[in-house]
């Protein structure tokens, strides 16, 4: 995981620009009036969003209370293919190397799909626009996090717009191999470098509700099968050392690139330092 840049313009821009890509049907000839009639309330709503963000104090925020039609009005102005949600998608995904980061940093396994509502837009049909309030993610995760984001005044999920994840390691990944010929694994989560506590409560918490660590496993043969052919590939042409550290300088590189706690560079890491599975491929 690692964070992404959020959007850093004017979010009430923002949220005119999906307005005005909307257009009245004849089923509907007055939709856009009524979005014009809200934008006063939305502006000041748009105004606590951004103060709360910019404090990293989402919690508090309460909504305006808007249901029924005008619940509905708000909620129909998010689309996933509406060309300014495109747009934010494309922004808030380019790296600082002009390269677009196409997988979900709630995860870091699929591809981003959609936007999650990091603030849930059935209880805040306001900010269901906000440009800071959508955050890239994957189906999974979005059906995963669902609508509860707050839990006795505590934020459930990490925030890649705000947290600044810690550099020391949490994701830790157990390794057995099974008659020389089958690899087993098992990701949990530790805090053995004394990472604060708030910040590792809420890792889990982000690790636990998105089934993590069990979908890391589910993952990992690729990774396995990958790593394996990679070694396969230098054996007779490079010692053994060699090839192991190669592979843990490219984890350490990967690790600096896709976040400190990188899934698949722990995985790797953990395979290279593992006898047994180093003497498995000698034998294969």
């Amino acid at each position: 995981m690692r964070r992404l840049n959020p959007h850093n313009d004017d979010s009430l821009e923002f949220y005119k620009g999906v307005v005005a890509s909307k257009r009245n049907s004849a089923q509907d000839p007055d939709y856009k009036e009524r979005l014009e009639n809200h934008e006063e309330t939305v502006e000041e709503q748009f105004g606590a969003y951004d103060d709360s963000f910019a404090d990293d104090d989402l919690v508090s925020l309460v909504n305006h209370g808007f249901a029924n039609g005008e619940k509905d009005d708000l909620l129909r102005l998010y689309s996933y293919k509406n060309k300014k949600v495109q747009e934010l998608k494309i922004a808030v995904t380019t790296t600082e190397r002009n390269r677009l980061l196409s997988t979900c940093q709630n995860c870091t396994i699929s591809e981003v799909n959609s936007f999650d509502h990091f603030v849930n837009k059935d209880e805040f049909p306001e900010f269901s626009v906000h440009p800071k309030n959508l955050f890239p993610s994957c189906s999974k995760c979005n059906s995963y996090k669902g609508q509860q984001w707050r839990e006795h005044g505590q934020i459930k999920y990490l925030n890649l717009y705000l947290d600044e994840l810690p550099k020391e390691q949490y994701l830790f990944v157990n390794i057995e191999v099974i008659d020389n010929d089958v690899v087993t694994t098992k990701f949990y989560l530790d805090n053995p470098n004394d990472i604060n506590q708030a910040l590792y409560g809420r890792i889990q918490n982000h690790f636990e509700n998105l089934h993590l660590c069990s979908r890391f496993k589910e993952n990992a043969d690729t990774i396995i099968t990958a790593l394996e052919n990679t070694i396969r590939t230098y054996i007779g042409k490079l010692p053994l050392e060699d090839i192991v550290d190669l592979v843990i300088e490219k984890c350490r590189r990967d690790k600096d690139y896709f976040g400190y706690n990188y899934w698949k560079s722990i995985l790797e890491i953990e395979l290279v330092n593992n006898d047994d599975f180093l003497e498995m491929i000698i034998n294969g």
